[in-house]
């Protein structure tokens, strides 16, 4: 419609130009005193017509452009969503898999990890001394809105042997063994602390050799998670790589968030609990 405008224009000031000449040469502009001094009031009305339908063309052509670049952005962003499901549907990376950390305790706050819970917390790992010593406060209030499991390592003398292979492990040749043991104690007390208040707090110990240590929350839910944190040779706490699990689109031996969830109901259904001793 500009153009259409600006053409017309255009043409309506060479029509008018040819007019003017022609007078002027047949007849001679002085010979029409009404036309002569309107001549340059023609011309600046004139001009103005040309740069106006000038402004108006080039206001059209750049909303044109625009038009056509949201249009392509919209395009684009189709393609790329479509290319992201398409890598999802072929990748190996499991949908689940929120995010992979190289280390657990410094990369995956515990606390924004447990705050939502409300309808379970399940806690598996090694020694958990730092759980009945930072966050006992916590735990106790957790526990009185919705159970807390504690699963640790057997601290009984009768898997001393265990404990000074763990300890060579984890590089704790001299402590490991009193570690567990304080563990323990110090997990019942909890745990005792907490039922007394009205809470829901189980332990158990288990006997078998630990490959990793898991925090999950609300694993019947749609909003839940999983940390796992690997167990690698001789590397400090603060060194354990871990991977943050969500509820996938993964089934059968494919969904990682399912597989931790049965392991821990597994080994809890093989452990003992000590909270009674």
């Amino acid at each position: 419609m500009a153009r259409r405008v600006s053409d017309a224009v255009v043409l309506l000031l060479l029509a008018t130009a040819l007019a003017i000449s022609a007078i002027d040469l047949s007849v001679g502009l002085d010979r029409l005193p009404w036309l002569a001094p309107r001549v340059p009031v023609i011309t600046l009305l004139a001009l103005g017509l040309f740069f106006g339908s000038n402004i108006l063309e080039r206001k059209s052509v750049l909303e044109r452009t625009h038009r056509a670049v949201v249009a392509a952005a919209h395009r684009s962003d189709r393609k790329f969503a479509e290319l992201e499901r398409q890598i999802a549907a072929n990748s190996r990376f499991p949908a689940e898999v929120e995010s992979m950390v190289r280390s657990t305790r410094r990369e995956i706050p515990l606390l924004p990890l447990l705050s939502p819970a409300r309808s379970l917390i399940l806690i598996a790992g090694t020694t958990l001394i730092h759980f009945a010593q930072h966050y006992r406060t916590f735990l106790i209030e957790k526990s009185l809105e919705c159970p807390v499991r504690i699963l640790l390592l057997d601290g009984g003398t009768n898997l001393r042997q265990i404990h000074l292979a763990l300890g060579r492990h984890f590089g704790e040749e001299d402590s490991f063994h009193r570690e567990l043991r304080r563990s323990q104690s110090a997990m019942v007390e909890l745990a005792r602390e907490a039922r007394a208040q009205g809470g829901r707090f189980d332990v158990r110990a288990y006997d078998t050799t630990p490959t990793v240590n898991v925090i999950i929350v609300d694993p019947g839910s749609g909003e839940g998670r999983i940390q796992v944190e690997i167990l690698p040779y001789r590397a400090s706490a603060n060194l354990r790589p871990g991977l943050l699990l969500r509820p996938g689109s993964g089934s059968g031996d494919d969904d990682l968030f399912a597989f931790f969830a049965r392991q821990y109901e597994e080994l809890w259904s093989v452990s003992r609990d000590v909270t009674g001793q």
